[in-house]
């Protein structure tokens, strides 16, 4: 179905994201924050990124700026948990800065499969009628 690469420090997001996204039969691999991320990507581009915003290293922001300057059509997904003023912060800063889609954690699994499935299949048709 496709690869996703799931960026984020918290182990059991990446757990729970992990099972979810390979029981609707998608492909994933997981990095702890921006830096691993960027170096998996690189290694192999996948065909969308969920990304936490917080983390070590490199940012969310950091991460999805440096995806839009050098590969403007990757699908990206930016989450953020934490406190309430932080999400509200900095959710509509990733959406300018290129994320496609924004959640604050807790994230709806029923929305999270709904956005991959909107992005993917938005590349997929954008693929076709080239």
């Amino acid at each position: 179905m496709g690869y996703i690469l799931i960026i984020d420090d918290d182990h059991a997001v990446q757990s729970v994201f992990t099972q979810f996204l390979k029981s609707l039969g998608y492909r994933t691999e997981s990095a702890d924050n921006g830096k691993d991320g960027l170096d998996q990507m690189l290694a192999e581009t996948p065909d969308l990124i969920i990304t936490d915003i917080m983390m070590p290293e490199m940012d969310g922001l950091e991460l999805v700026t440096y995806i839009r300057n050098h590969n403007s059509e990757l699908p990206i997904i930016a989450i953020s948990g934490g406190m309430q003023t932080a999400s509200m912060n900095f959710l509509p800063l990733a959406k300018r800065f290129g994320a496609c889609k924004v959640f604050e954690k807790p994230v709806s699994l029923i929305q999270l499969r709904e956005a991959i499935h909107e992005l993917l299949n938005h590349t997929d048709e954008k693929a076709d009628n080239s």
